[in-house]
């Protein structure tokens, strides 16, 4: 049987009977659809790959601000267990002598075991061989001191380039030596462990009031501070000599190198706030002595390297307490006699750090009684000129 209906009519009765009628597939449709959701896919996926490559970042900073907290910690720790060793240590450094029976006892050892070899050391230029003894009038176009005390103005830039330079003596370790067995009535002044801004300009007005010439052992770091202070002590004609850099016992005897490269940074520092490159105080004190106490190893192979590079070192056989304890100017002054006992030649251990105005107070009287005593005052030039 034939239908006779056409194509609007199926439609109309498949809508009227409910009947499904297949059709024909879209295949535009199709594609459209499978296109947008390859689309949709990749842009899932991208975001995916962004997710995870920021979650491995995050996680890479996460670890290495854990290893900077850990190093952090590591590092309050060395610093609260160098603390702690440093405060062990506090009260040794401030003492720069044994205990008087080793005064007595130990005086080949620790006053007179005296200074370094004849080799030439790597970090000094040497002076001409021609320089001479001059007179007062030369002495200034010669570069060598002649041993006579000259008043000279503070601050004078000329003066402090062409004034008295220290000059290598390859006898100064004898020379040193000999003082302390010396009988002859003579006494050196030095100063440890400044300059200070405080108490080393005072110590320079009485002793420019006195006109007697002292030996400064200087600090490098405070050398550094206070240059021009350093200045007027070269200036006023005492000698600059060196006492290491930090005068840290922890840090400048770690090891018999460490020690030697605290007298070289110190050295440098002097010829910087001089400006003179042509200095060198071929000089050393060792803080707190060179023999005695827990770093006396280090120092014993300390003292073998200053004797290989021909560095002379020094202590003393007469103090005044000003680190010990004594507080006074009499009492500064009754240590000075007690210490200094019969002996001859006198090498003084004084201080000239920022607290020890217990030195300015007791240094006129200390001067008027070595005078008193018939003694003269000499600095180191003396040795090295």
């Amino acid at each position: 049987m034939q239908n006779n209906y056409n194509n609007n009519e199926i439609e109309d009765l498949d809508d009227d009977y409910e009947v499904y009628r297949p059709r024909k597939l879209n295949m535009k449709k199709v594609f459209g659809a499978i296109s947008i959701l390859i689309i949709i896919i990749l842009i899932v996926s991208c975001f995916v790959v962004i997710k995870i490559s920021k979650n491995n970042h995050n996680n890479e900073l996460a670890m290495q601000e854990q290893i900077v907290i850990k190093d952090n910690t590591n590092t309050k720790e060395e610093e609260s267990s160098n603390e702690d060793t440093e405060n062990e240590e506090k009260e040794e450094e401030e003492e720069d002598i044994p205990p008087e029976e080793e005064i007595i006892e130990e005086d080949e050892t620790l006053y007179r075991d005296g200074v370094g070899s004849d080799a030439t050391p790597f970090v000094h230029k040497n002076q001409s061989e021609n320089q001479v003894e001059a007179s007062s009038e030369t002495v200034a176009k010669s570069g060598v001191y002649d041993g006579m005390h000259l008043q000279l103005p503070e601050h004078n830039v000329e003066s402090i380039k062409t004034n008295f330079l220290p000059k290598k003596n390859d006898n100064a370790k004898e020379e040193i030596k000999n003082i302390y067995f010396s009988d002859e009535k003579v006494v050196y002044m030095t100063f440890d462990d400044g300059p200070s801004s405080n108490i080393t300009p005072q110590i320079l007005d009485i002793l420019k009031q006195y006109d007697v010439k002292a030996t400064f052992f200087t600090v490098g770091k405070n050398i550094e501070r206070y240059p021009d202070i350093l200045k007027r002590e070269y200036s006023e004609g005492h000698y600059i000599a060196n006492h290491g850099y930090s005068h840290s016992y922890s840090t400048i005897y770690q090891s018999k190198d460490t020690c030697y490269q605290e007298y070289v940074d110190t050295e440098n520092c002097i010829k910087k706030a001089l400006g003179n490159e042509n200095y060198n105080s071929y000089l050393f004190r060792f803080p707190g002595g060179s023999s005695g106490g827990k770093y006396e190893r280090i120092k014993n192979d300390a003292k073998d390297l200053f004797d290989t590079y021909g560095v002379p070192y020094t202590n003393w056989n007469c103090l005044s307490g000003d680190a010990e304890g004594k507080t006074t100017a009499e009492e500064c002054l009754n240590e000075v006699k007690r210490t200094k006992g019969n002996q001859g030649s006198i090498i003084l251990l004084m201080h000239d750090a920022s607290d020890k105005i217990q030195t300015v107070e007791a240094l006129p009287s200390i001067i008027e009684y070595f005078k008193n005593e018939g003694y003269t005052f000499k600095n180191f030039y003396e040795i090295f000129r």
